[in-house]
C-alpha cells in the first residue's frame, strides 16, 4: 500500500507556522479577538502535525493527517499520554479546543477579549504552556 503524502515537507509547514504566530500575534494587537482564537487554533493544529512528522519519521506529512479535529491529531501524535501525566497542560489544550473551530473562519466577530485572553495563556503564559511545550518536541532540523 503506497501511503500518499502532502506536498509540503515539514519545513514548509514549520514556516507556515511562524507566520500564522506573527498573524496571531497581529490579530490580537488590534483587538480581532475571533481571528486570534482562529490563528490559535491553528497553531496547535500545526504543531501537532509537526510532531506526527517527527514521530513517525517523515519529513512530509501523510494526507490522511491533513483533518482539523485537535483531540484526533493528538492521539495521533503520540503524546496523548504525556497529556494525562500532566493535568494543567490537558487544561491548556483544552482551553483552546473548547474555543476553537474551522467553522470561526465563516463566522463574525463572536469571541471576546477575555476569550481570546484565556486561550493566549494556555498557549503561550502559562508554565505549561500548549506551544512552548510541543515547540521543543517538533523543532528538528529539517534539512
Amino acid at each position: 500500500m503506497a501511503i500518499k503524502f502532502i506536498k509540503q515537507d515539514a519545513a514548509v509547514l514549520l514556516d507556515a507556522y511562524n507566520a500564522r504566530k506573527d498573524e496571531y500575534e497581529a490579530l490580537r494587537a488590534t483587538g480581532k479577538w475571533s481571528g486570534a482564537i482562529y490563528h490559535a487554533g491553528v497553531l496547535v493544529e500545526l504543531a501537532l502535525k509537526l510532531v506526527i512528522c517527527k514521530n513517525i519519521g517523515e519529513t512530509k506529512l501523510p494526507v490522511m493527517f491533513q483533518i482539523h479535529d485537535l483531540d484526533l491529531l493528538l492521539y495521533c501524535s503520540g503524546q496523548r499520554n504525556n497529556f494525562l501525566s500532566q493535568p494543567n497542560l490537558r487544561r491548556n489544550f483544552d482551553i483552546v479546543n473548547k474555543r476553537w473551530s474551522m467553522e470561526l473562519r465563516y463566522k463574525g466577530a463572536t469571541q471576546t477579549q477575555a476569550d481570546s485572553d484565556l486561550v493566549h495563556q494556555a498557549l503561550l503564559i502559562h508554565l505549561t504552556e500548549f506551544l512552548l511545550f510541543y515547540r521543543s518536541t517538533f523543532e528538528v532540523n529539517y534539512d
